[in-house]
């Protein structure tokens, strides 16, 4: 009777011990797959900040690529309204255009320097305020906008805005450590939302998370460089 009881036991026992091995096995497999399917994650995240960093690189040389396509001509001593006014028949040969070839050219060149300031970057700024500073109208200057920087106005100038905290933040330690509100400010957001909500449109990330990325990125790269050392 003992033997049978003793045996009863140890087969209890066994199967104890068989399901805790088996939960063991199972709670190893998910962890494994948890930490594979974060690294695969990473991964992609890292490759879609790479691709970020490359195109925003890479609009930065735009203009200047259209600029060589267009004549070199001067015309800086003559008005975007009076090239239009002399010019008036050969206006009418170009297909569904506001203005002569001379004067979109003139308008991309002064687009182009206006792109290498921080002006965008002005609370005031809109269409006719940018229209006044290039000294042209809002007409000429929303067809050009439209047609070379395939954004309407507010785009461009948004788009524009997030380059520049986006390069901040990439080259620029301190930016990193700026509360969210700062950087709006920086680049003329009126609101905290506001430059969030943009921020995600331009980069897919949040503002937070992007500076999260960016720090990670650094610090696999430095230990990186400290392997290679070593």
């Amino acid at each position: 009777m003992s033997s049978i009881l003793l045996t009863s036991v140890n087969n209890t026992y066994d199967q104890i011990s068989i399901a805790k091995n088996v939960i063991i096995i199972v709670l190893c497999s998910a962890l494994i797959g948890s930490f594979l399917h974060f690294r695969s994650k990473q991964r992609k995240q890292r490759s879609k900040f790479r691709n970020i960093i490359r195109n925003l690189n890479k609009s930065t040389h735009n203009n200047s690529e259209i600029l060589l396509r267009k004549s070199e001509s001067d015309f800086s001593h003559i008005s975007i309204e009076e090239v239009s006014e002399k010019d008036g028949e050969t206006n009418k040969k170009r297909n569904e255009s506001l203005m002569t070839s001379e004067t979109e050219t003139k308008l991309l060149e002064l687009l182009d320097d206006f792109e290498k300031g921080v002006l965008y970057n002005n609370k005031n700024m809109s269409l006719p305020f940018l229209a006044g500073e290039l000294n042209t109208n809002t007409k000429y200057l929303s067809y050009v906008i439209n047609q070379h920087k395939s954004s309407d106005f507010k785009t461009y100038i948004n788009r524009l805005r997030i380059n520049h905290i986006v390069d901040k933040l990439i080259n620029d330690d301190k930016y990193r450590q700026y509360k969210i509100s700062i950087l709006a400010d920086e680049c003329g957001f009126s609101s905290h939302s506001k430059f969030a909500s943009v921020f995600k449109i331009v980069t897919d990330y949040s503002p937070s998370a992007y500076i999260k990325l960016i720090e990670t990125e650094n610090q696999t790269d430095k230990i990186s460089r400290f392997q290679e050392n070593s």
